[in-house]
């Protein structure tokens, strides 16, 4: 069809060298694609085993604590809990906010502007690993199909040789992008859950040291 239009057998001639130019940096990125799943499997294993949960009975005898405690011993019992070294920093700002300086409108925007951040930064952890789930399978697709087309000309001319190494890149680039694809998918989905969770636990406990403040 290319070939009745006028310069159609220049484009596609052009078209054919782009395509098979990308082979080459869709091949090196689907190798670095699985050197970071690989990576981030381990990541993730190692996040599991150091990783302390914070269960809703802790929760609610922390935020006890918070509410009958002075506001200078709210933060022993916030480095006492299972919360990560950062949030527990982000906490006890809160809780040593000046109520004679701010009030309570003013705390809660400092409060929710740490609490933000906080959860822009979880966000932005994650974005790597879903990158690399969409990014990883799209490159598959593309590294299955440009060989394809030197594959069938060579199957036209009869050249098995030339198909079957066409066919075996193709194949192994398929199976490069959807196991990168995959596994970074299923560690952005767990980290995900954690991470929400973990928000959500900042916010539930942010909340009753502001509701504490509001007293003071």
């Amino acid at each position: 069809m290319a070939s009745t239009i006028p310069g159609g057998d220049i484009l596609s001639g052009v078209l054919n060298v782009i395509a098979q130019s990308l082979l080459l940096p869709v091949m090196i990125l689907l190798v670095i694609f699985i050197i970071f799943a690989i990576i981030e499997l381990g990541s993730i294993l190692a996040e599991y085993t150091s990783r302390k949960k914070i269960t809703s009975q802790e929760k609610a005898k922390l935020i006890e604590e918070i509410t009958v405690s002075p506001k200078d011993q709210m933060c022993n019992f916030i480095n006492k809990s299972n919360f990560n070294k950062h949030d527990k920093e982000i906490l006890c700002i809160i809780a040593n906010l000046d109520t004679t300086e701010y009030d309570s409108t003013t705390r809660e925007i400092l409060a929710r502007n740490l609490l933000e951040g906080q959860e822009n930064n979880v966000l932005k952890s994650l974005e790597k690993d879903d990158i690399v789930a969409k990014v990883g399978s799209a490159c598959g697709l593309l590294g299955t199909i440009i060989p394809m087309g030197p594959g069938l000309a060579a199957l036209g001319a009869g050249d098995m040789t030339t198909l079957t190494s066409n066919l075996t890149v193709a194949f192994n680039t398929t199976t490069a992008g959807l196991a990168a694809g995959s596994l970074c998918y299923v560690i952005a989905k767990i980290r995900r859950r954690w991470y929400q969770k973990d928000i959500g636990d900042l916010y539930d406990v942010a909340e009753a040291i502001l509701e504490v403040l509001k007293c003071h």
